[in-house]
């Protein structure tokens, strides 16, 4: 009899213990559970805020990265042939005479779009003039200036009035800017000795446009 009650004794005591080892476990468990979460949490965390500053990044390079100048905004594209025309000379060289673009196949040529209304293009023309004193009266390439937007005989006083010794058309009702589909001016097409445009800026030249301009039709320029 004593010998079944110390078994029992025994038996109820390994319960016991289980119990509370069961609980020891269970409130282990309980006391790492907030910290899991805590940590999930912050990696959450991070993680959105890494993809928010990738996204930062992306935007910043699209929006800061400088745009291709020398494109037109929809003009002629390169090595398509140039659309011909033939105008009056207004202004500068050769007043009271005409140019017809076929004429001059077997010379470079370069046509700046302008208007004396176009702040950009009366700080453009004094350059022009200049390089067209130093190489174009040379007889290395042609430069004609095309103008559709003022009238002829202010075309002529501004040619006096800026010295301008190159020829300035007159382009009335805007059919060569129609043809050339100028959307802003400055713009300046450098045509080949075969008539085909090789390069096209959309803004005031500037020696290093010019160069890559002249370079694109096969003139050297310094």
């Amino acid at each position: 009899m004593a010998q079944k009650l110390s078994k029992t004794q025994q038996e109820q005591t390994l319960v016991r213990t289980q119990r509370q080892e069961l609980k020891h476990e269970l409130a282990e468990q309980y006391a790492q559970r907030p910290r899991n979460v805590t940590y999930r949490r912050r990696r959450t965390t991070f993680l959105v805020l890494g993809v928010i500053g990738i996204l930062a990044l992306v935007f910043s390079v699209l929006v800061l990265w400088p745009a291709p100048t020398s494109q037109p905004l929809g003009g002629i594209p390169v090595g398509t042939a140039a659309p011909q025309f033939h105008l009056p000379v207004s202004g500068g060289s050769g007043i009271g005479s005409s140019i017809d673009l076929h004429t001059l196949r077997g010379h470079p040529v370069i046509l700046n779009f302008w208007s004396e209304s176009c702040l950009p293009c009366l700080a453009e023309v004094p350059y022009l003039q200049r390089v067209y004193a130093r190489d174009a009266a040379q007889g290395k390439f042609v430069l004609v200036g095309v103008n559709q937007a003022d009238p002829k005989d202010d075309i002529r006083t501004f040619g006096t009035n800026y010295h301008v010794t190159y020829p300035l058309l007159f382009d009335a009702g805007n059919a060569v800017d129609q043809q050339y589909n100028v959307t802003a001016i400055p713009t300046t097409y450098f045509i080949d000795r075969n008539g085909f445009v090789r390069s096209v800026f959309v803004q005031p030249l500037t020696p290093e446009t010019m160069k890559q301009g002249l370079a694109s039709v096969g003139v050297s320029f310094s």
